[in-house]
């Protein structure tokens, strides 16, 4: 995989993007658990008698919904973006500072990226930009 590295302006401009892609991955979520709880809701109240093409049509409805979501985020990755949690939004560019390669790090609700963090410290080493860092 090629690496793409950002700058804050540069990640900043894609956060239109993300934050919609990021509420659609939400969503998918919301889908597959609704299926899934329904799914079970079935077989616990009509068990075998359930008709099997019931189960197919919400079991093939979730495996789409699954697909769509791991390309989506697949081709996020393939840009150098990882999501990190999809319920909180958290989502990781990345970047160089002073050489080396960390993370651009944003959270859903945060009105630009502020943050960074070295490749191995995650969301609990973030750092607040300072005018050298940035």
């Amino acid at each position: 995989m090629n690496r793409q590295y950002y700058t804050v302006e540069d990640a900043n401009r894609l956060l239109p993007q993300i934050r919609k892609q990021i509420e659609e991955l939400k969503n998918s979520r919301e889908e597959i658990a609704i299926r899934r709880l329904k799914i079970e809701r079935w077989k616990r109240e009509q068990g075998e008698a359930t008709s099997a093409d019931r189960f197919f049509v919400e079991e093939a409805q979730i495996e789409f919904a699954l697909l769509a979501a791991r390309q989506q985020i697949d081709h996020l990755l393939s840009q150098s973006i990882e999501v990190k949690d999809i319920d909180a939004g958290l989502v990781d560019f990345l970047t160089l500072i002073d050489g080396r390669e960390a993370y651009l790090c944003w959270r859903a609700g945060e009105p630009d990226i502020r943050y960074w963090h070295g490749v191995d410290e995650g969301f609990a080493g973030r750092r607040r930009f300072t005018e050298k860092s940035s």
